[in-house]
């Protein structure tokens, strides 16, 4: 496979990934879990109301994840590419925020989006231990040479 088409691929699970995110903003209605919640023991709904919440931490730190696995298509891993990552992610999860003021049964809160931040940092902590270990490893392996 080409360099070419691996970058077209890459952007295309970008993409969809933004859009599946943007489709369950708009699709979902939180009254569902009021409903269900009438029949369900309310430890199951506090559950599933803390699973809802930590999906702000996991779904744009994923968004983040395949900017940068984009960007190492272009070469290594630099700040300036982190940076640029991040503000995306960010960017992307601020248009969230405001798209939900417009669904209704959504709402949009700056916690949220302090969540989604939250949420992008941690995973640019991993990338960059990640990242950190593999170069040393391999200046190891160079020397060992």
């Amino acid at each position: 496979m080409t360099l070419f088409l691996k970058r077209i691929i890459s952007a295309l699970i970008i993409l969809g990934y933004m859009i599946l995110i943007w489709y369950q903003s708009s699709h979902f209605n939180p009254e569902i879990i009021y409903y269900t919640g009438l029949t369900l023991d309310p430890r199951i709904i506090l559950f599933a109301g803390l699973l809802l919440e930590s999906l702000h931490l996991i779904e744009f730190g994923i968004l983040y994840v395949l900017i940068v696995l984009f960007q190492l298509s272009f070469g290594n891993l630099s700040r300036r590419k982190e940076i640029t990552a991040i503000i995306l992610s960010f960017l992307y999860s601020v248009t969230d925020e405001i798209h939900q003021l417009f669904v209704p049964f959504r709402t949009s809160s700056i916690g949220d989006l302090v969540k989604n931040v939250i949420g992008i940092l941690l995973m640019w902590m991993l990338v960059r231990y990640i990242n950190k270990r593999k170069n040393k490893f391999e200046q190891e392996e160079f020397l060992q040479k």
